[in-house]
């Protein structure tokens, strides 16, 4: 049984299209995990723990390169994150806070939080404790860390960040080990299958490959059925054909040609007869 192994950024919510690739490939194995705060995705292709993965990063800043496919699928609201008591909680949820709203606030460094210190969940734990810092973060990650005691509003100013699929790239300069991976994940019929259903492609479309593949089956069918009825039609036909031959050969008289020879092997009886016939009117 075949099986594809996907990771995903922290907060990234797949769930989706992991329910449609199930649905539309109940034979394959999918092991799908979130990665944690601090661990590289492209570290994990490149190891070959993964054949996809799901990555976070600035907009207009894509980590496409030879190496590696990156294919950008959604962009992520920032928002400021703030303790209840915090003059952020006043503004409406749906509405961004202006960046003037906002430039007074003290704001948390996430360069000061790395994983290792906590990351994001540390970052909250410090905006919750009532110092008054606010912490800027994806939407995502707002949600994955969500506290009761901590509110999040959108922001303007902010850059927000995307989320793409990434994969290997086939490349002849590439290290042999990494050449390696990336001709093993190209050749995974799943691999393709997946971008396809991240894409939307439906599950019928003549670009996946369980599609072409059942497509081609299928015309090959087609063309042995096809082959071997006009097998049998010929079959048929020549012996339809040897019957009337033999049927028109066993009769007498029966074909054309025999009948033209039979006249033709009358002559003398028809010439002794018309010299009786001239004779006879001598006599008389």
């Amino acid at each position: 049984m075949s099986q594809l192994n996907l990771v995903y950024a922290p907060g990234v919510m797949p769930g989706k299209w992991l329910r449609r690739f199930v649905e539309t490939h109940p034979d394959a194995v999918l092991d799908a995990r979130p990665l944690p705060e601090g661990i590289d995705p492209f570290e994990e292709l490149a190891a070959g723990r993964a054949r996809v993965a799901l990555v976070r990063f600035p907009e207009g800043h894509s980590p496409a390169s030879l190496r590696w496919h990156v294919i950008p699928l959604y962009t992520e609201r920032p928002v400021v994150c703030a303790a209840k008591d915090h003059d952020a909680e006043y503004f409406d949820q749906e509405t961004e806070i202006a960046a003037a709203e906002a430039a007074n606030w003290t704001r948390l460094d996430p360069a000061d939080y790395p994983p290792e210190a906590g990351g994001a969940a540390m970052m909250l734990e410090v905006v919750a404790s009532g110092a008054g810092s606010v912490a800027i973060m994806p939407l995502p990650m707002a949600r994955l860390h969500s506290r009761k005691d901590v509110i999040w509003r959108y922001i303007e100013g902010e850059d927000p960040t995307v989320v793409g699929l990434a994969w290997a790239r086939i490349d002849p300069a590439l290290p042999d080990d990494a050449q390696r991976v990336a001709i093993e994940a190209n050749a995974d019929p799943l691999v393709e299958e997946f971008i396809g259903v991240v894409r939307g492609r439906r599950a019928n479309s003549s670009r996946q490959p369980s599609v072409r593949e059942r497509e081609q089956r299928e015309a090959e069918e087609r063309r042995e059925k096809r082959a071997e009825s006009q097998s049998k039609q010929a079959k048929q036909e020549n012996a339809e054909r040897r019957a009337r031959a033999a049927k028109s050969g066993g009769r007498p008289g029966g074909s054309r040609s025999g009948k033209g020879a039979g006249s033709r092997g009358r002559p003398s009886s028809g010439g002794k007869g018309k010299g009786k016939g001239k004779g006879g009117k001598g006599r008389r």
